[in-house]
């Protein structure tokens, strides 16, 4: 295996940082030294933890404008979109500020049996997996959340956008957080992933990424019991009614779908508009894309590139595939743009035929389905085996009651898309996996049980 890992700008495909592969033995040693500091961590009063988060958020506050400009460098999205990521992560730390002290337990009397206690303990050792696609905001919720608990957390930052979340773990420190309770550990998901997966004093896996390596994960953690965190991915319907307002749907569909270069796991993969408004939605949209500026983040742009070469490769093999089979048609886009980087046109598919998106396409095409009846909606928006988010548009309320009703997937939004407050549980069903991140429900997936009872 490669001792070190290079990072590229994905608007340039430059070389811009290296990072260590970790090695097994590596990752032994921070074990180690996670499990010697948790004895003291564990017993750390909430007040002062909360303490620590707001010192890092404040910090992570002041460095916005530096650490956006790394975010864009390597992962590629619009500078308004990483400085959006740098300080919503600092909002999810301050909200884990305003709820470590509050981990619910239960005291009750039992008659004929003594006095009940169950109180809640830290897991101990958590891993936390991060993707590259949104990766600050990620590690904010799957390390604040175990932090707040009480256990300690080595964090695996994807192999192609680790450089940011390396700054932001030392404004934790800087925070006041011990170094031994928060390491980030990098390198490849074959080696340094599969260590940590595998690693018997590692007590949870909280992994976001797609349901082939989630499968793998879970193989690997399944030998030693371990506690298990799934985030894996979506194909979110976006159900556009004859009620709806138009224009507010297509403004939110355009800007949903091509957010991040459209790699957000609950994106608006899937616009199903109502056959009777379908045709003056497309082209809503398409002149709304016409004054769409693609080109490198740092610049002032609607879209940068994709991530990597190989997400450039799927979503060009994706457009291409569709359109030879006559499964869509083409209204814009669809073409590599000639450029340096993975650029990819944002494109504008309609009629689209819902087997052809039956999976999950992580990238800058909006395919549009035309649908009938309310019924016929449900049933493609549920034809897939994914299950993380969808959302409906529409002013009659016994409609939107309805469609979130008849959902089959873990979040549904009326009238808006994507919003993700750190209140908010989050999490799927299905292929998309299972456990949930943010909100109170973190408390369950980064604790376990101990009744005591009392005679």
């Amino acid at each position: 295996m490669q001792p070190s890992l290079d990072v590229r700008n994905p608007a340039t495909n430059e070389v811009i940082g290296t990072i260590k592969n970790t090695t097994p033995d590596d990752v032994d040693m921070c074990v180690s030294a996670a499990q010697e500091i948790l004895p003291v961590w564990e017993k750390t009063a909430a007040s002062k933890r909360a303490v620590l988060f707001v010192n890092a958020a404040s910090l992570i506050r002041s460095r916005v404008d530096g650490l956006a400009a790394l975010l864009t460098t390597e992962q590629g999205k619009p500078l308004r979109e990483a400085r959006d990521e740098i300080l919503g992560s600092a909002h999810v730390f301050e909200y884990y500020a305003s709820v470590c002290g509050s981990i619910p337990g239960d005291a009750r009397d039992l008659p004929g049996y003594g006095y009940l206690n169950v109180v809640r303990k830290p897991l101990g050792v958590c891993a936390a997996i991060i993707p590259w696609n949104m990766p600050v905001m990620i590690f904010a919720w799957k390390a604040g959340a175990a932090l707040a608990c009480g256990n300690a957390v080595l964090a695996k930052p994807s192999k192609t956008a680790p450089l940011t979340i390396i700054k932001i773990a030392e404004a934790l420190h800087e925070g006041g957080f011990p170094k031994e309770a928060l390491q980030i550990v990098t390198g490849s998901g074959e080696q340094t992933g599969s260590a940590l997966i595998t690693h018997p004093d590692v007590r949870h896996i909280s992994f976001t990424g797609s349901i082939v390596s989630g499968k793998a994960v879970s193989v690997l953690a399944a030998p030693h019991l371990k506690k298990l965190t799934l985030e894996l991915g979506g194909n979110d319907s976006f159900i556009v009614t004859r009620t709806a307002d138009i224009e507010a749907a297509v403004k939110a569909a355009v800007r949903n779908r091509f957010y991040n270069c459209g790699q957000v796991c609950t994106s608006a993969k899937r616009i199903l508009v109502d056959e009777h408004i379908a045709e003056d939605f497309v082209h809503k949209a398409e002149v709304m894309l016409s004054g769409y500026v693609v080109g490198n983040g740092l610049e002032k742009v609607n879209m940068g590139p994709l991530n990597n070469a190989n997400q450039l490769a799927l979503i060009e093999a994706f457009v291409e595939g569709v359109l030879d089979r006559d499964e869509a048609q083409l209204v814009y886009g669809g073409k590599r743009l000639d450029m340096p980087g993975n650029f990819y046109a944002p494109t504008l598919l309609k009629n689209v035929s819902p087997l052809a998106v039956s999976e999950e396409i992580f990238g800058p095409v909006m395919s549009v389905i035309p649908f009938g009846s309310a019924d016929e909606a449900l049933d493609i928006a549920n034809s897939t085996m994914y299950g993380l988010g969808s959302s409906v548009w529409t002013s009659e309320i016994n409609t939107a009651r309805r469609f979130a009703e008849g959902l089959r997937c873990g979040v549904v939004w009326v009238n808006k898309h994507l919003t993700l407050p750190p209140e908010m549980p989050f999490g799927g069903v299905g292929n998309s996996g299972f456990g949930r991140e943010n909100g109170r429900d973190f408390v369950y997936e980064y604790t376990e049980p101990k009744s005591i009872l009392f005679g």
